[in-house]
């Protein structure tokens, strides 16, 4: 596997016309190249935050996933092998034979991974929903389309690292790959609100409130207005309790690429370097 700069792709809306400027749906692209070759290396995308200091905090996507089979689509945040939360979604699992799709939550540790795996009333490759985790001391609450679906509590990460997206196959068990013809997950926006880890960071000075933002709920629909802070007082939600939100930063990551009140994208993801395993 190999992840290359080339396959992440971006497609954003031809002004007001609806069409997106390489066909098919608006938003960021990550592609996994089907194999040339017998043996040769699959080629991959992925996305790292250049910040290492996310730590507690609500982390959120709208992606649209395929349905062809032999890759893995996800969004995570990592710091090493045995710290790390991860919502990943399997394209041999979406079965139009089904009315439901699964996704995986899974928080790896040192011990053996919680992971749980609820079944998602829709199929991930027929539209755009959010994915998030809400990381707090000692549990992780994942949710879908706003949603909460889980909590998992054995081995919490307690130390800052990276969010990721990444799009991948590998020939193993896991991913039943590799496909055999280029697959494409696309990202509508990434949204992080995070307590930073950096010591120093001048986010970490006392703040007299909590960040509150407007949650998504239901599917993330063609031209949606995203939203990154909430402005009508009514309607403000806090993430989490203030005790957790006192030191907080806020990068939007990816915005929805050319909607109504979309923002420009900024520098805080940059392309993995080429990697090979």
């Amino acid at each position: 596997m190999k992840y290359e700069k080339q396959n992440v792709v971006a497609n954003p809306l031809q002004g007001s016309s609806g069409q997106s400027t390489n066909g098919g749906d608006p938003g960021l692209q990550l592609i996994v190249r089907g194999p040339t070759q017998e043996g040769a290396n699959v080629s991959t995308a992925e996305l790292v935050t250049r910040r290492r200091d996310l730590y507690h905090g609500s982390y959120r996507a709208a992606i649209k996933y395929s349905k062809e089979p032999g890759t893995c689509g996800a969004l995570f945040w990592y710091k090493n092998e045995t710290q790390e939360i991860d919502v990943e979604l399997l394209s041999y699992e979406d079965k139009s034979s089904s009315s439901t799709s699964p996704v995986h939550f899974v928080l790896h540790s040192e011990g053996p991974s919680d992971h749980e795996t609820p079944q998602l009333p829709f199929h991930p490759s027929e539209g755009f929903h959010e994915y998030r985790f809400d990381w707090s001391p000692g549990k992780v609450a994942y949710y879908v389309d706003g949603k909460h679906m889980k909590d998992l509590t054995k081995g919490v990460p307690e130390v800052p690292g990276s969010l990721i997206l990444n799009h991948w196959s590998n020939g193993n068990g896991w991913t039943r790959g590799p496909p055999t013809s280029d697959v494409t997950m696309t990202v509508a926006y990434v949204k992080a609100y995070f307590n930073t880890g950096s010591k120093g960071f001048k986010a970490r000075e006392e703040c007299s409130s909590v960040c509150l933002v407007q949650d998504q709920y239901g599917p993330v629909l063609p031209n949606q207005e995203t939203i990154f802070l909430t402005k009508p007082v009514a309607q403000r939600r806090p993430i989490a309790d203030k005790a957790v939100n006192r030191h907080m930063a806020i990068v939007v990551l990816i915005p929805r690429v050319g909607g109504p009140g979309a923002a420009q994208s900024d520098t805080s993801m940059r392309f993995r370097e080429p990697w090979y395993g």
